[in-house]
Order: C-alpha cells, then structure tokens, then sequence
C-alpha cells in the first residue's frame, strides 16, 4: 500500500488520509447509521495500527531473500 504510506516514522498522514474516507464516501451513504459507523471506524487509532502493520510486513516481504 504505497499510497498509505508517509516516508516517515509519522503516521499523521495515515490518519488524515483515513479521516478523510467518510467524506469521500458520503455520496455513498443512505442512512445516518452508516455514516456514524464509518466516522467511527476510519476514526479508529487501531485501524491506523494496522495499516502500519501491513506496511512494515510489506516492507519484509519485499526486502526477504528467497530461499536457496
């Protein structure tokens, strides 16, 4: 996920680009249940934590030599 990705060790990026996804998908949204749900949700610092854990394993994967 390049595009999550910030270039530092801060993740202030990752949490205003997953902030912003409730916006985003407004036009989408027929109920205001929904769009109280993906306020939470993409609000979360856990999904953020998460995020950052498949960076770092995405990062692994693609650094790891192949087995001989």
């Amino acid at each position: 996920m390049p595009a999550l990705a910030t270039g530092s060790g801060n993740d202030s990026g990752l949490y205003e680009l997953l902030s912003t996804l409730p916006s985003q998908l407004q036009p989408h949204v027929h109920s205001l249940d929904d769009s109280t749900f993906l306020h939470v949700m993409f609000g979360e610092r856990s999904l953020h934590s998460l995020f950052k854990i498949h960076e770092k394993l995405q990062q692994y994967e693609d650094c790891s030599l192949p087995p001989s």
